[in-house]
């Protein structure tokens, strides 16, 4: 009787994901992320992503650029690098990537908090300051920062909150400041956020598993 052969599987390249998985392309360019989700792919040759929600200018994006992946499976982010193969603007946009080398885990699951006690840092206008979200929902958060005097001025203003997790990774939420509230030495800011893409709510909801979107 023959024997069977067992060539080892390399599980690091199997990107154990569904279809229809929210993912976000960072290319190399500033702010020109792209929010899609997966649509297909041939495992060790390439991976097709619809980005067509996202109305792109898929124009800009030129063969064999680089580019980095992210998506959430079982609560934990994972990335990889890859590069453009081709890119389709009809009858959707759609992006083909050469399928990963290796696929990297962001160990979020050891970074979760389950109150609403985080500390991130907020942007608006050239500042960036450290703050202490308290209260958190699927639509906006109210924030305690020191209060300095370009703040107190800062409603109806648009502003950027930069989450930490993971292994030194940052989830940019945009939003808007609806209030302000001045104690001491002390600003609280009511924030309510932009739409957030499938990509965001995903990583927000493990975050801070009690949001419900």
């Amino acid at each position: 009787m023959g024997k069977n052969h067992h060539h080892p599987i390399d599980f690091s390249q199997r990107l154990f994901i569904e279809l229809g998985t929210a993912l976000l392309i960072e290319t190399g360019k500033k702010n020109n992320a792209l929010s899609g989700k997966l649509i297909g792919m041939k495992v060790g040759s390439y991976v097709i992503v619809d980005v067509s929600g996202a109305k792109p200018d898929i124009s800009t994006l030129s063969k064999e650029e680089k580019v980095r992946v992210r998506y959430l499976n079982q609560d934990d982010i994972f990335h990889f690098s890859s590069y453009i193969i081709m890119t389709l603007d009809q009858p959707d946009n759609l992006i083909f990537l050469n399928y990963p080398d290796t696929v990297e885990s962001c160990n979020i699951r050891s970074h979760r908090r389950v109150d609403c006690f985080m500390q991130i840092h907020v942007k608006s206008a050239g500042r960036l300051d450290p703050a202490v979200i308290t209260n958190i929902s699927a639509k906006g958060c109210l924030c305690s920062m020191d209060r300095f005097q370009s703040w107190e001025t800062i409603n109806n203003q648009k502003i950027e909150l930069l989450f930490p997790y993971g292994d030194r990774e940052v989830l940019a939420l945009p939003g808007e400041v609806k209030s302000t509230q001045i104690k001491g030495t002390q600003i609280k800011l009511g924030i309510e956020f932009d739409t957030l893409d499938g990509y965001s709510r995903s990583v927000l909801a493990t975050i801070v598993p009690a949001i419900r979107f």
